[in-house]
Parts: C-alpha cells; sequence; structure tokens
C-alpha cells in the first residue's frame, strides 16, 4: 500500500457484508479449482501429455507447457488462504503479499467480532 492513508473510506455495514460475501465466493471458487486440479488424470505421462498439447493446433510451445503444469501443482499444493492471498495482491495495485495477509488477517478478525450471528 502507499504510505499515504488521507483518503478515508467509509464502510457502512452492506458494503463490509458485501465485501465478506465476495471473498468467501473468491475462497469457494479457489476451493472447488483445487478440486477440480486434483481430479485431472489424462491416463497419459506427464510427457505424453505434454507432447499430444504440444501438437494440436495451438500457439503453445513445450515449455509454456511445462510452466503451465508446474503452476497446476503448485497451485494443487498450496492452501485456499494463501491462493487468496496471492490473487488480492496480484490484482491490486496497491497490495503486496504481506498487506494482502494482513488484509485478510483483519477481515477474519472484524467478521468475528461483527460480523453475521454476533450479539
Amino acid at each position: 500500500m502507499s504510505g499515504d492513508d488521507t483518503d478515508a473510506v467509509d464502510v457502512d455495514p452492506e458494503m463490509f457484508q458485501r465485501g465478506l460475501d465476495a471473498l468467501e465466493a473468491a475462497e469457494s471458487s479457489l476451493e472447488q479449482l483445487g478440486e477440480e486440479i486434483h481430479e485431472l488424470d489424462t491416463g497419459l505421462t506427464h510427457s505424453d501429455t505434454v507432447a499430444l498439447l504440444y501438437g494440436r493446433a495451438n500457439s503453445l510451445n513445450k515449455t509454456e507447457i511445462r510452466d503451465a503444469f508446474d503452476t497446476l501443482e503448485d497451485l494443487r499444493s498450496k492452501q485456499t488462504r494463501t491462493l487468496l492471498k496471492r490473487l488480492l495482491a496480484d490484482q491490486s495495485a496497491e497490495l503486496n503479499l504481506k498487506e494482502a495477509d494482513a488484509f485478510l488477517d483483519e477481515l477474519d478478525r472484524l467478521n468475528r467480532r461483527y460480523g453475521e450471528g454476533s450479539a
């Protein structure tokens, strides 16, 4: 984030809830993606799959295909929280990974304290 916090944002309860709902939807989508990636099984060896994809009429080279498989393996091994943090940092021009993690921690804390179902 930039060091300039002069642009205060008023967050009303509805805005807060919409943000939590969006966060929950993103988390659910990432969990579903992880499950689908885990279930991928072509019945081919890794090198046969790379060769098959390379032989298809597309613009992918073997290095790009291998890199994509490496990324899928990374996704398969990461926790949803880690993926969500990386997604936030990647999509925000202002948040790095540490700040995205702090943001998620704060949202969790606020949700436990003020979210639905609290007295």
